[in-house]
C-alpha cells in the first residue's frame, strides 16, 4: 500500500503531514481489506483546482478534494487506484471557519477522496450517510473528530 504524494512548491506539506497520510491510507487500506495497491495524491492551490473542476466538472471555481478513478487497463497489474487532488487553500480556509485542525481535515479530505475512488459517492441520501459513517468511523479510529457535526 503506497501513497505517492506530490505537491506544489507553495503548498507543500511538512514531513508530520505526510506521515500522518500516510498512516491513514494504510490504515483505510486495512479497513477495507485491499491490498497491493497505490494512489497518487498532490496537494494543490486554488488556481490549480479551479482549472481542473472547471475540465473535468465543467465548475468554474475550486472545491477542497477531487478524485479520478484509474480506469487504466494496467491497474489490475499495477495497482494503481487513482488520483486525488486536495486544495491546501480550501482546506485552510474550511480549517479556519469550522474550527478544525489543518491536519485533521487534509487527514478527512484524503479519506473522502479514496471512498470515491473506490465507488462511494454522496449524491443522494443513502449513500452519502454510508460513506459519511464510514469516514466518521475511520477517523475516530485515528483520534479525530466526526467532521460532520
Amino acid at each position: 500500500m503506497n501513497l505517492f504524494i506530490t505537491s506544489n512548491p507553495n503548498c507543500a506539506p511538512n514531513d508530520a503531514l505526510k506521515i500522518k497520510l500516510n498512516k491513514a491510507f494504510i490504515f483505510l487500506c486495512e479497513e477495507e481489506n485491499i491490498t497491493n495497491c497505490s494512489i497518487n495524491l498532490k496537494i494543490i492551490n486554488d488556481t490549480e483546482m479551479q482549472k481542473l473542476n472547471k475540465d473535468f466538472r465543467s465548475i468554474n471555481k475550486p472545491t477542497n478534494v477531487l478524485s479520478f478513478v484509474n480506469e487504466d487497463i494496467s491497474k489490475e497489474h499495477t495497482g494503481d487506484l487513482g488520483d486525488i487532488a486536495i486544495n491546501s487553500d480550501y482546506v485552510t480556509r474550511e480549517s479556519n471557519e469550522q474550527n478544525k485542525q489543518y491536519d485533521d481535515h487534509m487527514i478527512h479530505m484524503l479519506i473522502h477522496g479514496v471512498y470515491h475512488i473506490l465507488g462511494y459517492d454522496h449524491e443522494h441520501n443513502e449513500e452519502a450517510n454510508n460513506m459519511e459513517l464510514k469516514e466518521i468511523n475511520l477517523l475516530k479510529k485515528l483520534d479525530i473528530k466526526n467532521p460532520y457535526k
